[in-house]
């Protein structure tokens, strides 16, 4: 059993299959959405940059003038 299993492998064949043929992937691919992505990851990766857009504008020291020390004053002296 597994003299012959070697053979199988030195000859380069594998559970009935060449080699070759596991070789060659554009036979399984479907071609029709070989090179789109779904919706929803383009609707999350843009969700996520406008967010982190407005994240970086809204608690961003530099642009907003926001630092936790004027928020714990205001908070303080309501």
């Amino acid at each position: 059993m597994v003299n012959r299993r070697l053979s199988e492998i030195d000859k380069g064949e594998i559970g009935g299959y060449m080699a070759e043929d596991l070789d060659n992937i554009d036979a399984f691919e479907a071609k029709e959405t070989s090179h789109k992505l779904p919706v929803g990851w383009l609707v999350l990766f843009w969700g996520l940059i406008i967010w982190g857009v407005y994240y970086f504008a809204t608690y961003s020291p530099f642009i907003s003038g926001w630092t936790q020390a004027k928020a714990y004053e205001e908070s303080i002296k309501k």
